[in-house]
């Protein structure tokens, strides 16, 4: 792989530094139930990454960057997760990167949040990442930020190495033509809109909503024999996105996020709007 050549906006960088540390604030202070603040400062070494995600980010911001955990962050952060307090030397599990991983998700979702009401439009996908043997990997090209979190105990500490953010010129995206809808055929669904009257008549229905994290199938006797403290091991890996179901069907799916303390849905796909207007008419 080449080296991505070193692209960086100086502001742009200590903007998203700025938003993620924030984000982990918010995050880990929930997640760990006590005030927790963070804060960026210049890296020197890269961190030895055991756990190690990759970002994409379009729109009003272009390029990529990572967050990287080593060993010991990355039980410390899958602890939390967890709700366990992992020994110093405990080994690192798939179990640990998995569970780190997602908590490093929750707070790059949460800092797309801040970015967007700054920057504007902007899209960030996250990418679980196999470690290397160090943070940076094979792209050697970019500048590192060590965002250390305190407070609560031990700090906690990320490092994030971006390999190339920059600004998309206003110029070229003015010059892009825009893009227009085909007309609607006769065998199209209606998009869902208050257009319709049959539509209006069932905007006001209240429907229940679930988050489906996984199944399984048990036999009768096991199930009996479930008490306090069993674990049932469900069909789907801790970074498989969530599914939203309403009535019974599947409309959404995303990822787990914590919003107030409370646990939320952030959609990463969606249904068409046929299928969600489906999910209505089976409703009334």
């Amino acid at each position: 792989m080449n080296p991505i050549p070193p692209s960086i906006a100086p502001e742009l960088l200590e903007s998203l530094c700025t938003e993620i540390s924030a984000a982990a604030s918010a995050v880990l202070s929930q997640v760990a139930g006590t005030e927790l603040q963070a804060s960026a400062t210049a890296a020197e070494d890269a961190a030895q990454a055991v756990t190690r995600l990759q970002l994409t980010l379009r729109g009003a911001i272009e390029g990529r960057c990572e967050l990287i955990l080593d060993a010991p962050m990355s039980g410390r952060f899958a602890g939390l997760l967890m709700g366990e307090a992992p020994a110093p030397d405990a080994e690192v599990t798939q179990d640990t990167r998995e569970a780190a991983a997602e908590l490093l998700g929750q707070i790059c979702g949460n800092a797309a949040d801040r970015l967007r009401k700054q920057h504007g439009p902007l899209e960030m996908k996250s990418q679980p990442m196999e470690p290397t043997a160090d943070g940076a990997g094979e792209d050697a090209a970019g500048q590192r930020r060590r965002i250390t979190i305190t407070g609560g105990g031990e700090a906690l500490a990320i490092e994030l190495h971006a390999l190339a953010l920059t600004a998309p010129q206003a110029e070229e995206a003015a010059a892009q033509p825009e893009a227009t809808l085909p007309p609607p055929s006769a065998n199209t669904m209606p998009a869902f809109t208050t257009g319709s009257r049959n539509l209006d008549l069932l905007l006001e229905i209240e429907l229940g909503a679930s988050l489906r994290f996984g199944t399984r199938q048990m036999l009768l006797k096991d199930i009996l024999e479930l008490c306090s403290g069993s674990v049932v091991e469900l069909d789907r890996k801790v970074q498989e996105p969530v599914e939203l179901l309403i009535d019974g069907r599947v409309i959404a799916q995303g990822e787990v996020v914590i919003v107030d303390g409370n646990y939320g849905l952030r959609i990463l796909q969606v249904s068409s709007p046929g299928e969600k207007i489906a999910c209505l008419a089976r409703a009334r």
